[in-house]
């Protein structure tokens, strides 16, 4: 689809400046060739002006034939010809007679003669410019109009494909993912729902079963059912922010945002045998949505719970940073790589396929933080030195309390 549209584009490109470099050069020659013309009509009245016409030197007559007609004898008394001239005797004599008998002193004689007249003591003086002289100038210029136009338009080509790369390299990327992603997302609802339709039938192949007997598939089904929900939700949620879709805005106390969270996740992570630290500094405001920072923070300490190691030694921190918030969450972790550490904010990417699935992971929490510290004019990174990994995420200070 992508290739398709290039193709379109270059092509709308280069025939659209084709037509326009055509009617430019049709437009340039119609306007020279006239102003040319005007510049021999004036030539050929300053010969018919002259005192004597049989003084004229024949080399200043490059394509011009004189002629002097007596009307009232009806015949040719004078006749020089010019280089360059390819009228023969009865061409000319034709032509004069048509000339002598026009109202106005000059213009065309024919398509290929331009004329210009002028009668003094009875004689009228006819001046004649044959055109057919320039003819091979006027090719030449054609030729090298047509040339220019073809180099022109194959320059234009090449520039025109390397621009609607450039230029659609994003889209390129954007559809890619958009691709990978609907690819993604029906592999992560297929996983659960294949348990749900499985434990489905385990139970309805037992149904002189009791309920109790059957706890296990239906804990699972209900276990399956909660993690395709929360999926659902994480996706909307993404499909929401691809579509433009911005949460309403206010000052928020973002140190209380997190001391909300913290209390919440602090009995979780203590369950989990988590050594768990935070040091927030109070009442540093922000311009966000409650919600999602409060989403924010847990996407963080909901990563660190799921994938430190060991104790895991968790550090929240809250601080003033220059003009910006810093909320950053670091723990113990395996050492990743940088090619990891690139691809950790993409959706659907874990580093540990089968940790994730023990976990219940579905690979979008850091893609949701990622979305919502963007909303936020923020950036969120992530490093990882001596087996600690760190998510920082730094956002406009608003003021202090």
């Amino acid at each position: 689809m992508i290739s398709k549209l290039r193709k379109k584009i270059i092509a709308i490109n280069v025939v659209s400046v084709c037509i326009v470099f055509a009617v430019a050069m049709v437009l340039v020659f119609s306007t020279g060739y006239a102003r040319i013309n005007d510049e021999r009509i004036i030539r050929l009245n300053g010969i018919v002006e002259q005192e004597s016409l049989r003084d004229l030197e024949i080399s200043k007559l490059k394509g011009v034939v004189v002629v002097e007609y007596d009307e009232d004898n009806a015949n040719t008394l004078w006749t020089t010809t010019g280089e360059d001239v390819r009228l023969s005797d009865e061409q000319i004599e034709s032509v004069v007679k048509k000339v002598v008998s026009k109202e106005k002193n000059e213009g065309w004689a024919s398509v290929r003669v331009l004329y210009a007249k002028r009668s003094v003591d009875g004689v009228t003086r006819v001046a004649l410019y044959d055109r057919h002289s320039n003819m091979r100038g006027v090719l030449l210029y054609m030729i090298y109009t047509l040339i220019a136009l073809v180099v022109g338009s194959i320059s234009y080509l090449v520039i025109s494909y390397v621009l609607a790369r450039v230029a659609l390299a994003p889209v390129e990327e954007s559809w890619n993912k958009q691709k990978q992603f609907l690819a993604d997302a029906s592999h992560e609802l297929k996983t659960p729902l294949s348990v749900i339709m499985a434990n489905t039938e385990i139970i309805a192949s037992h149904g002189d079963e009791t309920v109790e007997s059957q706890k296990k598939w239906i804990e699972n089904t209900r276990l399956e059912s909660e993690r395709m929900a929360d999926l659902i939700n994480d996706l909307l949620f993404l499909a929401k922010n691809d579509d433009g879709l911005k949460a309403q805005m206010d000052k928020v106390n973002i140190s209380e945002c997190v001391e909300t969270i913290v209390l919440s996740h602090e009995s979780v992570l203590y369950e989990n045998g988590k050594i768990f630290n935070y040091s927030i500094t109070s009442d540093l405001i922000v311009f966000g949505n409650d919600g999602q920072l409060k989403q924010l923070v847990a996407i963080l300490l909901d990563n660190a719970n799921k994938y430190s190691i060991g104790a895991g030694n968790i550090l929240l921190e809250v601080e003033n940073v220059g003009k910006n918030v810093h909320i950053s969450v670091s723990n113990d972790c395996e050492e990743l790589t940088e090619e990891q550490l690139e691809h950790l904010f993409d959706r659907f990417y874990t580093v540990d396929e089968s940790r994730n699935k023990s976990n219940a992971g579905n690979g979008l929490g850091l893609s949701i933080a990622q979305v919502i510290t963007h909303t936020h004019r923020g950036k969120i990174t992530a490093e990882c030195h001596n087996g600690r990994i760190t998510f920082t995420v730094s956002i406009p200070l608003l003021k202090t309390k």
